[in-house]
């Protein structure tokens, strides 16, 4: 497995584990240019030496070893500088499919919301109810029925001798505008409940200290 299957696999491993390696392995390279840096500053000195001793040949020597050190360590910085920045990228690409996760799912829950809540919908739901309130009125109609047809009762000749009977008593016509006097007689008596002792404003009273605790 080559580098970069090593610091990048393509499945299997999470981004916190990718970047550790990928840590691990800058501070791999800072060691090695540690290193690479020192032999280059030895060979440069040693360099210095074989001029001071008149043996120029041997530090032309010692000055390839220096570049050689010095290439080696700028290929070393060139390749910790792109790792760090992948890094970088990946730090920020998951911060950004993090966000494009959250927006998707907020784009999710509001269109579930507006098509629970869309004007089409609240008419569609207006216009059902009308029509379950009306369907059940009706069916409160046909529950409660007509007396006259349910018990199979036929009281025509009874009210027409009631008719008859209330010209009799008015002298031959019937009353056009009824009186106070007409009420209908209750199936029970009505018991009107007391309260002994308390005064109109004392029952007031009452009524607004219940009606400022219901509302506190």
């Amino acid at each position: 497995m080559g580098l970069k299957d090593k610091l990048f696999p393509k499945k299997g491993q999470s981004k916190d584990l990718i970047v550790t390696k990928a840590k691990t392995h800058i501070r791999k390279l800072a060691m090695i240019n540690k290193n690479y840096s020192k032999r280059a500053e030895i060979s440069r000195k040693n360099a210095k030496i074989a001029l001071q001793r008149g043996e120029k040949d041997r530090a032309k020597n010692y000055l390839i070893q220096y570049k050689n050190y010095q290439t080696k360590v700028d290929r070393a910085n060139n390749i910790r500088s792109k790792i760090e920045r992948q890094i970088e990228a990946l730090e920020e690409g998951q911060i950004v499919s993090q966000t494009g996760s959250v927006m998707e799912g907020m784009r999710d829950e509001l269109e579930y919301i507006a098509t629970k809540a869309s004007p089409e919908k609240a008419a569609e739901i207006a216009e059902d109810s009308e029509l379950y309130v009306t369907q059940i009125e009706e069916a409160a109609d046909i529950l409660a029925g007509d007396p006259e047809i349910d018990l199979a009762i036929d009281v025509s000749e009874e009210l027409d001798q009631l008719e008859t009977e209330m010209l009799l008593e008015k002298g031959g016509s019937m009353p056009k505008v009824p009186t106070d006097d007409l009420v209908y007689l209750p199936d029970y008596p009505i018991e009107e409940e007391e309260i002994p002792g308390e005064s109109k404003e004392k029952l007031q009273e009452e009524i607004e200290k219940l009606r400022k605790e219901l509302e506190g």
